[in-house]
C-alpha cells in the first residue's frame, strides 16, 4: 500500500513500554497486537522535547486508550475506530511508542513475555 508503513515494536518480556519508533511525518492509523497479551490497554507517549516521553490524551485530557485488546487472538485496533475518538491523530515532533496500561489505575503494566507490537502508519 502506498503512503502506509509497518512497524514492528518490541516490548521486553517484564517492561511495560515499546522501543520507539519514528513518525517520518505520518500518524497512527492502527496497531497490531499479537495473540498472546498480558491484559491490558495500550497508551502512546510521544517525545517532546528531545529525551522527554508525554503522554498522549484525549480532548477530555484523559489518556489515549486502545481498550478492550484481546489477550488469546491477534487483532487489529483501529486508532480511530471509537465514534468518539473519531477525529484523533497521533503524531509528534520526536519519536513516538507505546506502553501497555492497567484499565483501571491506568499505571504501566508489565507484559508477562516479550510481545512484537506493529504500529501502522499513514
Amino acid at each position: 500500500m502506498a503512503g502506509v508503513r509497518f512497524v514492528s515494536l518490541a516490548i521486553a518480556n517484564g517492561a511495560a513500554v515499546s522501543a520507539a519508533f519514528s513518525f517520518d511525518g505520518k500518524r497512527v492509523i492502527a496497531v497490531i497486537v499479537p495473540s498472546a497479551w498480558t491484559d491490558a490497554d495500550i497508551t502512546f507517549e510521544v517525545e517532546y522535547p528531545a529525551g522527554t516521553w508525554i503522554k498522549v490524551v484525549n480532548r477530555a485530557g484523559a489518556l489515549y486508550k486502545l481498550t478492550g485488546v484481546a489477550t488469546a487472538l491477534s487483532e487489529m485496533q483501529l486508532v480511530s475506530g471509537d465514534a468518539n475518538q473519531a477525529d484523533i491523530i497521533i503524531t509528534g515532533p520526536g519519536d513516538g511508542r507505546l506502553v501497555s496500561t492497567n484499565t483501571i489505575s491506568e499505571a504501566n503494566i508489565n507484559q508477562g513475555a516479550a510481545r512484537t507490537v506493529v504500529v501502522v502508519l499513514a
